[in-house]
């Protein structure tokens, strides 16, 4: 079999599917914004004194819509940043990381790019973890998720 070769490209069409689905969710926006950014206020509340992490920013003039919770590990922790993930997704945690840097894929990989090229964002992405967010959570799946994280950084102490 011809091994296919990898190309840089782009296809922002949306399907007419995708279109009337899209269509019948926007009367929800409003509902899913407001559940998400109370699912994250519960979340800074529950994680205010992990002292291993920092949470997202939220400056007073602006309003994110959480479409991610993303916490960052701290020191030690952020060199045990896998360890947590396996061990938040063995308790049915639904983790993930997001924010790879870009010349980690294989298409730059074969263009040059190595790692070490910026090393700060390097740096950032191995303490990464994104937390369950969705506006089928409630209170107490918050609850659950701080809970099982602080079990897992206590396994790293």
């Amino acid at each position: 079999m011809k091994k296919r070769k990898q190309f840089l490209g782009y296809n922002y069409r949306l399907t007419d599917f995708q279109a009337v689905l899209l269509k019948s969710q926007l009367k929800h926006l409003d509902f899913f914004l407001s559940k998400r950014r109370k699912l994250a206020n519960e979340y800074f509340l529950a994680l205010k004194d992990f002292e291993e992490i920092v949470c997202p920013f939220q400056a007073d003039y602006g309003e994110s819509s959480y479409h991610l919770f993303v916490i960052n590990l701290k020191d030690k922790y952020k060199d045990q940043r896998d360890f947590i993930f396996n061990e938040m997704k063995k308790r049915n945690i639904g983790v993930n990381v997001h924010y790879i840097p870009i010349y980690y894929h294989p298409y730059y990989q074969k263009l040059g790019y190595k790692k070490g090229l910026c090393k700060n964002t390097e740096r950032l992405y191995e303490g990464l973890i994104t937390l369950p967010l969705h506006p089928k959570m409630e209170k107490e799946d918050v609850l659950e998720v701080s809970q099982i994280l602080r079990e897992c950084l206590d396994l790293v102490k």
